[in-house]
């Protein structure tokens, strides 16, 4: 079903893995360096034994869009691969952290704050809308800051 991701030794040749970022039912995600650039990226780890056939087919369906993706807040895919056990998603690293946890961690928003973020998500909702592309899960936990800056 995958044959177009390339396999795990293609993985750890370009890339050294290194701390754990994140963690759910699926895998986890960790902070990599691409070998031959030293850029920082994110790899998402999933577990094939997690998920079953349809999973595994919406997971393929959702890469194929995100590597067509070319907008400033839509996380940038740069490569996927697989072994037997699991799926390495490649992605650019957002540091920030969830919007949700900076919403808890802030006392206030500004009316300013809120609609530059709004600006943001509606400016990717809008670019996906355009691609045909819905996203069925808003919410602030799925939305990543790029940095841990006040105009992240």
């Amino acid at each position: 079903m995958f044959d177009h991701l390339k396999n795990k030794d293609d993985i750890r040749r370009d890339y050294q893995i290194n701390d754990v970022l994140g963690s759910g039912a699926f895998g986890e995600v960790r902070k990599c360096i691409h070998k031959k650039t030293g850029a920082l990226r994110a790899v998402k780890i999933i577990k094939k034994a997690a998920m079953d056939s349809n999973e595994q087919s919406l997971l393929e369906t959702e890469i194929n869009l995100l590597k067509t993706m070319d907008h400033p807040n839509i996380v940038r895919l740069f490569e996927a691969y697989q072994d037997k056990k699991r799926y390495f998603i490649v992605t650019e690293l957002c540091t920030g952290g969830e919007l949700f946890d900076q919403i808890i961690k802030r006392p206030y928003y500004s009316e300013r704050d809120a609609a530059m973020i709004m600006k943001q998500v509606f400016g990717a909702v809008s670019y996906c809308h355009s691609n045909n592309i819905a996203h069925r899960d808003l919410k602030p936990e799925n939305l990543l800051l790029e940095n841990t800056g006040e105009s992240s």
